[in-house]
């Protein structure tokens, strides 16, 4: 019996190890590799007088790495547990922020984000599968949140001493920084279906109906987390944007464990329609109820859900046999990512309401397709 707990005492702190490695990815990858370019674009915006309409392309350029990446993981699914190519890609992070220095070119930076949408999407699948029935999904998945807080802090901190430029090194830093200590996180075998070896018990229109709900959030999301920051900046205080962007780090980081502790009470398809509906009342509510208090709670309700749809997903697309299913969504989701800034631009012009509302319907309809799959039986 002592030698039983032992060897339990060890398993749960090689669990613990891992989750604490695919946390610090996930917060290199995702919070900081992909999230750092959205509170300092005012500030580049500013000091180099780059348009918006140019730096939006920058943006869509990542976005169309992160699509690329995840297409090209789903093609070749023994890509995403290859140790080499996830260390690359962190090398590559760090190399794509240092690169953003080089001159206040749109050429260069869209090359830049290009590559840093390619190499997130490679470590976010590689740690998305490495923690399938090895390690604890809400600690995990916190590090896409932790990431986002430190990038709204490392500008609202030293936005007064330091230009576009040096916060971009100081980025890199702390991306190496969190990229270190996810370097040794070993690949999971498993590369598709059930995490537990059960066969599938999901069907192809189940599946289907998963994909495109979880497409739409990356439409829907997008919208708001492209242009909350700019929203709230324009009607309320200039520390009010990078603020919020905090505060939607700092909701992103506690909500993994919250909807990880509701798993264990509540069917994971009632929890994801759950959150997608609370995200759709995020994004309405800043184009229904003016000012910086509204949008404060707006950036909690986003930064409480959006990372708990992509772990709720995740969890109901190896459940219901997904082949690839991390590859295979994200590359949905990123395909949304790509799709949505692009279909509000028109709305622009009067402000971000129409937007924002447009994001609203999006979403709800995310919602209905998963209520669409629980009422044919998954669970």
């Amino acid at each position: 019996m002592v030698a039983n707990a032992r060897l339990g005492g060890a398993g749960d702190r090689g669990r613990g190890w891992t989750a604490l490695q695919a946390w610090a990815g996930l917060a290199a990858a995702m919070g900081l590799g992909r999230f750092i370019y959205t509170p300092l674009l005012p500030l580049m915006e500013q000091q180099t007088g780059s348009s918006p309409s140019a730096t939006a392309v920058v943006a869509t350029m990542n976005y169309l790495g992160y699509f690329l990446g995840a297409v090209a993981l789903s093609i070749w699914p023994a890509w995403a547990t290859r140790r080499g190519l996830y260390r690359g890609a962190i090398v590559t992070l760090v190399v794509s922020e240092l690169a953003m220095i080089l001159a206040p070119d749109i050429g260069l930076w869209s090359g830049a984000r290009l590559l840093a949408g390619l190499a997130s999407a490679v470590v976010f699948v590689y740690c998305a599968t490495a923690i399938l029935g090895r390690a604890s999904p809400g600690l995990a998945y916190a590090g896409i949140g932790t990431g986002i807080a430190c990038s709204g802090l490392l500008v609202v901190a030293l936005e007064s001493r330091l230009d576009w430029a040096q916060l971009w090194v100081a980025a890199a830093a702390l991306t190496a920084l969190f990229g270190a200590l996810a370097w040794g996180l070993t690949p999971s075998p498993w590369t598709g279906g059930p995490a537990t070896g059960a066969p599938p018990h999901g069907s192809r229109t189940k599946g289907a109906l998963l994909v495109l709900s979880y497409s739409l959030e990356g439409l829907g999301y997008i919208i708001l987390g492209t242009f909350l920051v700019a929203a709230v900046s324009a009607d309320g205080p200039r520390w009010s944007g990078p603020a919020a962007w905090v505060v939607v780090g700092l909701a992103a980081a506690i909500s993994p464990t919250l909807w990880s502790m509701a798993q264990r009470r509540f069917e994971t398809l009632n929890l994801l329609a759950a959150a997608l509906v609370l995200q759709a009342i995020a994004s309405a509510l800043p184009a229904l109820v003016p000012g910086t208090p509204a949008a404060m709670v707006s950036a909690v309700l986003f930064g409480g859900t959006f990372v708990g749809i992509v772990m709720l997903s995740m969890a109901a697309g190896a459940r219901l046999g997904i082949p690839r299913s991390a590859a295979v969504l994200t590359a949905g989701y990123g395909l949304g990512q790509i799709i949505g800034p692009v279909a509000v631009a028109p709305m622009l012009g009067g402000g971000y309401n129409s937007a924002f509302i447009a994001a609203a319907v999006v979403l709800a309809a995310a919602a209905l397709l998963t209520l669409a799959i629980r009422d044919r039986g998954t669970e």
